[in-house]
This record gives C-alpha cells, structure tokens and sequence, in this order.
C-alpha cells in the first residue's frame, strides 16, 4: 500500500474527513540492479537522487507510523505534500489570505524509502519556523546540518514525541534559514547517526513569501 495512501487514510479517520481512495502502485521488494546502475551513472547528484527516489517508489514498503504519537505540525506536513501529483522535489507552497498571513513551504526527503521524512519551513503568527516531520521518532535534537556552502551544528527541539524536529524560533531560526539559502542540498545529521537529504535549490526564490509575511 502506498504510503501516502495509507497516512491520508488515517488522518481522515481521525479528522472525519473521507479518505483519499486510490490504487495502489505495483510494488516489488527490491528494484533491479540495471535500474540501480542506471542511476549511478547520472552525472548530476540531484538527478542521480531522484532516479533513485522513483525506484525506491516503486519498491513495497509495510513501514506504519502511529499517528495518535504524532501532533499537528507533523500531520500538517504531510497533508501539505499529499499535494503533489509527480516526482519533484520543489517546494509546495501554501499561503492563506487572512492576517496574520501564514505561509508554509514543504519539500521530501530524496533518496529514501517511504515513509519520506518532510522538512517544513513556515511562518505562522509572525514566527519562522524551520521543522522536520520524521519517519522514526528521535531521542536526541543534536543535528548537524550541511549544504554544499555552509556547514554548522545546532540543538534542535524534539516535539510530538519524537516525531518532530525543530529549530530556535524566531531570530535564531532565521539566521539558519538564511544561511541554506545559498544551498543545492541540505543534509541533516541527526543524534542517532541517520542523515536525510532534501533539495533546496529553488529556497532562494521559494522563501521569498515566507519572508515577506515574517517581515525579513
């Protein structure tokens, strides 16, 4: 079963909204080595990343994350990127039209299987906001985070149970925003030894209305 699937299936049981029913993708359990050495051959890391990304989609996964352990910002992330219809991995930008203005942007983890980990940056009651919706809960909020430009540590808050990863709010959270801009990549490092990988190669352009709605 689609991962996405099933996560739209049980956030609708809990929210009393009607499930999102689709056809599940033809799964395997492994994708092919062909396919596997097609995407190293890729010259381009980003493409290289999401060749792999499309054969890992396609391999069957029985991961389940209990939802009553996770909290809105974490559903709220994932909801945002049951969005989107195809392969990319641009940011999805949603922006409401009262005052305060919220904007939200989210991007998925590359080169993972499902259940993909979702980085969250947004500005919500006039605060930044830089989140990580995890596919494992963690124990330890110690990150190391690094672009292609810039790499520093930092002590990130651990919410819902472990399920969430997130930043000093406010200034703090928009120095480090500030300093990914710049960036292809970003690689988070967490205190268990895992890393995950999103593309933020359009961020510059992307956060443009977060920052106007943040007022910075």
């Amino acid at each position: 079963m689609s991962f996405l699937l099933l996560v739209s299936s049980l956030i609708a049981s809990l929210t009393g909204a009607p499930a999102d029913i689709r056809p599940a993708q033809e799964t395997t359990t492994e994708p092919p080595l062909s396919a596997l050495l097609q995407c190293r051959s890729e010259p381009s890391p980003l493409i290289r990343l999401d060749c792999y990304d499309r054969l890992l989609d396609k391999v069957d996964n029985i991961a389940v994350i209990p939802l009553e352990k996770t909290g809105p910002a974490w559903r709220q992330a994932m909801e945002q990127e049951m969005k989107r219809t195809d392969h990319s991995t641009g940011f999805i930008t949603t922006q409401s039209e009262g005052i305060p203005t919220r904007v939200i942007l989210t991007t998925p983890a590359i080169g993972t299987l499902p259940p993909r980990p979702v980085l969250m940056l947004s500005c919500i009651d006039n605060i930044t906001r830089i989140q990580v919706a995890l596919a494992k809960p963690q124990d330890s909020g110690t990150v190391m985070i690094s672009t292609d430009i810039t790499q520093f540590s930092a002590d990130w808050f651990l919410r819902e149970n472990g399920y969430l990863l997130e930043s000093s709010r406010g200034l703090p959270g928009i120095e480090q925003l500030k300093r990914l801009m710049t960036g292809h990549t970003l690689t988070i490092k967490t205190g268990n030894g895992s890393q995950i990988t999103f593309n933020i190669s359009q961020l510059e352009q992307a956060v443009k209305p977060l920052r106007t709605a943040c007022r910075w």
